[in-house]
């Protein structure tokens, strides 16, 4: 038995070692990933205002120019945007004998405060009437009741607030964490997961606009006797149609799944956490009811920063 134990401590020894170097290789590859996304949303937005910009009439340019002004606008906005906003951390672990102390954030306007996250302040007590260090936040508030701190997270040992996950890439807690995407070097988050489905949606857009207005002089691509007015070589038009058609569809599907996600109150993460709590409970004859969900319609209000308290 003791060698069993060593091999299956070796091999889980084995396992951690490769998925750190999987984190690693994907936090290098980040900026690669980013540079390439630049260069592709650019190549196809040069390449189709040359080819085919060209070929549409004045009636047809004023009747488009909103369609081609916002999409390529809010396109680049977005990327850059969701690239650069980081998604949110919660405040950074202090050291020294007050360190939980130290945790809790004292402005209850603050994105960091503990209020923000569903707890309360409560009232420090005397040493006659409560355990010296009886202060801090909790669900239930008043006098007298053990506190519950915001939790630490076992692997950087920072505070970890309700619905924060430990990033292995980035090696920090992200607030509302969702994923880490090497498309954006960053991790989609409370602060900048908007900007990521918007950039989904306004590049799901582009490539629609690009496959449907260009598609008659992809066909001319394979027709080597038709005329080629634009600058662009045409293989260059082949390979950039062929990837929005591609790249539109996948990412449009991706699009809609989290705008389903959103409209349910929760993250990729809490789908999997949620499905399998359901399906418990309903075994159990139970139902299983999301704490974060307030409605479709006021969770996409919320998300998009619109209506009443938007």
């Amino acid at each position: 038995m003791p060698v069993f134990s060593s091999l299956s401590g070796t091999v889980i020894r084995c396992f951690k070692r490769v998925e750190a170097f999987a984190d690693w290789i994907t936090g290098a590859a980040g900026p690669f990933f980013v540079f390439f996304c630049w260069v592709l949303i650019g190549s196809g937005g040069i390449l189709f205002f040359d080819v085919v910009a060209r070929d549409l009439n004045i009636f047809a340019l004023l009747v488009l120019s909103p369609i081609l002004i916002l999409v390529p606008l809010n396109l680049y906005t977005h990327y850059y945007l969701v690239t650069h906003v980081p998604p949110g951390h919660p405040a950074p672990r202090a050291s020294g004998p007050d360190r939980n102390v130290k945790w809790i954030i004292h402005d209850p306007k603050s994105i960091w405060s503990a209020e923000r996250w569903g707890f309360r302040r409560r009232v420090r007590l005397p040493l006659s009437q409560g355990a010296a260090g009886d202060t801090g936040y909790s669900r239930n508030g008043g006098q007298g009741e053990a506190g519950r701190r915001v939790k630490r997270c076992r692997k950087c040992d920072g505070p970890k607030p309700e619905r924060t996950h430990h990033c292995s890439v980035c090696k920090r807690c992200v607030l509302q964490m969702d994923h880490h995407c090497p498309w954006i070097n960053n991790c989609v988050g409370l602060h900048n997961q908007r900007h990521f489905v918007l950039f989904m949606a306004w590049l799901s857009l582009a490539c629609l606009v690009l496959c449907t207005l260009g598609f008659q002089r992809f066909i001319d691509t394979f027709r080597y006797s038709a005329e080629w007015p634009a600058y662009s070589p045409q293989l260059a038009f082949t390979m950039i149609w062929v990837l929005a058609a591609a790249i539109g569809f996948a990412v449009g599907v991706l699009c809609a799944w989290h705008l389903y996600m959103v409209s349910k109150g929760e993250t990729s993460i809490e789908s999997h956490d949620n499905d399998y709590l359901a399906n418990k409970a309903k075994r159990e004859g139970l139902i299983y009811l999301n704490p974060y969900d307030l409605g479709r319609r006021r969770n996409l209000e919320l998300f998009f920063n619109i209506g009443l308290g938007g």
